[in-house]
């Protein structure tokens, strides 16, 4: 009865390693129980306001802007995290001066681009506002605008009223109807159509 060496050396292999593979279990148990734990506080829901959440904006000319700032109100009784922002298309632009956290009672402008580089007609896109927000923990902010092709002719109506809105200062988005630059569902003129 002969003793085979390769055996001894495939037992020891084995057992060094199973002994490594416990000995790094064990150890890793240690360090993760003191330094990879962490206490998650459950944020409870809050309520979130829009002003005007859904807006039509006039047309705008193919290679333009469109700025938007909407007016969150955290009206709950907890803060406001908003942990994610999540626009529908890439041609939206969210402004890095962009807060994540509105305490209780407070109002926060969210300010976002809409490039309209990309196509030509309607253009309606929403934005998600991610966070604990009463009831399913989104917001969801909607706008669309015409985008349409520069005109040669510089009598064209909507670049008139653009250069109009720019040059004299009138392009506020918060404040009277006339001075919002957009419309809502609720405006009288759409009532009447």
């Amino acid at each position: 009865m002969g003793i085979n060496i390769r055996h001894i050396k495939a037992v020891r292999r084995t057992a060094l390693r199973s002994a490594f593979g416990i000995l790094l279990f064990v150890a890793l148990g240690l360090v993760g129980s003191s330094t990879l734990t962490s206490c998650h506080k459950r944020l409870a829901l809050t309520i979130v306001e829009v002003e005007d959440s859904v807006r039509h904006y006039p047309s705008v000319v193919l290679g333009d802007e469109l700025t938007m700032v909407y007016v969150l109100r955290n009206t709950g009784d907890e803060m406001l995290v908003i942990t994610d922002i999540q626009p529908a298309c890439p041609t939206i632009e969210s402004a890095a001066e962009n807060v994540t956290t509105i305490p209780p009672g407070e109002e926060v402008p969210m300010k976002f681009v809409y490039h309209a580089d990309k196509n030509i007609g309607l253009a309606r896109h929403s934005i998600r506002l991610y966070g604990n927000i009463a009831p399913k923990g989104v917001a969801e902010l909607v706008f669309d605008t015409h985008v349409v092709r520069p005109s040669i002719d510089l009598s064209d109506h909507e670049e008139y009223h653009q250069k109009e809105l720019r040059s004299v200062g009138e392009h506020l988005l918060d404040g009277r109807y006339s001075e919002k630059g957009y419309y809502t569902d609720d405006h009288p003129s759409r009532e009447e159509e």
